[in-house]
């Protein structure tokens, strides 16, 4: 009866998963050997379109960028998100009013945000450039999305900067740690900075997890960005394989080359979602 109970719980969930996800990727594994339009007949053609994502220099680009993607949400979006529930954590005047101001860009759309920093960036109407001018700074203005140099930075500073999600996921961790802890430390004379060191960080691994986890992904499946602010240029500097995704789906219907690019996405994902599970299943045994 238990096991009866068990199955039928069990079966939403599995047929979701089957109908919109396993069904789904293996239709993709099996168009990546095909070369197809997305409406006539399909021609079988082997692994010609893996050789061929793998020899072009775009997709490579694209590849490149997207892990610069996933390495700046490790190193500077969590950190920065988790520094700055710690300084919240210590409730200092106003830190309900700065909690809500940095969780304000969360709810806004990624396309209106993407759009408010295009105009950031602007060469000729942009903030940025126009604040510039007007301290005396006007050589340092510059063509701040035109330049492959500086395109793939700006794309990636509004998420960098934007870390509300993150910041409240570490301060409900922050939320749960016994007070008794923090007291019996400040008894030993621990300074503020010891306290978050020694006793919060320790503390907040499963919201670090969950925070590299949720923010991994954002990153693999970015698209507004590159899209809406550099469109992937110049020259293909600030394109992910979102973006290339879409281009060779959408711009070049070749359904058979996105396939790949998308399989490829999602191997990375695993990749990424197997080693986040390892650390998890470290520390537990640590624990233990």
């Amino acid at each position: 009866m238990k096991k009866r109970q068990t199955v039928l719980y069990m079966a939403p969930a599995v047929i979701l998963i089957l109908a919109f996800f396993l069904g789904p990727l293996c239709y993709l594994g099996y168009v990546s050997f095909f070369e197809w339009n997305g409406l006539g007949p399909k021609a079988f053609v082997g692994f010609a379109n893996f050789q061929y994502i793998f020899s072009d220099p775009v997709f490579r680009m694209a590849f490149k960028n997207t892990v610069i993607w996933l390495l700046s949400a490790l190193f500077l979006h969590i950190p920065f998100g988790l520094l700055l529930a710690l300084l919240l954590n210590r409730q200092p005047r106003g830190w309900k009013f700065l909690r809500v101001m940095y969780f304000i860009p969360n709810v806004i759309s990624t396309t209106a945000v993407a759009f408010l920093w295009y105009f950031i960036y602007h060469v000729d109407v942009g903030l940025l450039n126009n604040i510039l001018k007007s301290i005396g700074l006007g050589r340092l203005a510059h063509a701040w999305l035109n330049d492959p140099g500086t395109a793939l930075v700006c794309n990636q500073v509004p998420f960098i900067f934007y870390v509300g999600l993150t910041m409240i996921i570490f301060l409900t961790q922050l939320s749960t740690v016994p007070k008794e802890l923090k007291e019996a430390a400040m008894v030993d004379g621990a300074t503020g900075i010891q306290i978050d060191i020694h006793v919060y960080l320790p503390m907040m691994k499963p919201a670090i997890i969950t925070n590299i986890m949720l923010n991994l992904a954002f990153c693999l499946r970015t698209f507004e960005y590159p899209f809406l602010m550099t469109g992937g240029g110049p020259a293909n500097s600030t394109t992910n394989l979102s973006l290339y995704i879409y281009r060779e789906m959408v711009g070049s219907n070749r359904y058979g080359i996105s396939m790949v690019a998308g399989l490829v996405t999602v191997l990375l994902g695993f990749g990424i979602m197997i080693l986040v599970n390892m650390l998890q299943r470290e520390r537990r045994s640590c624990h233990e």
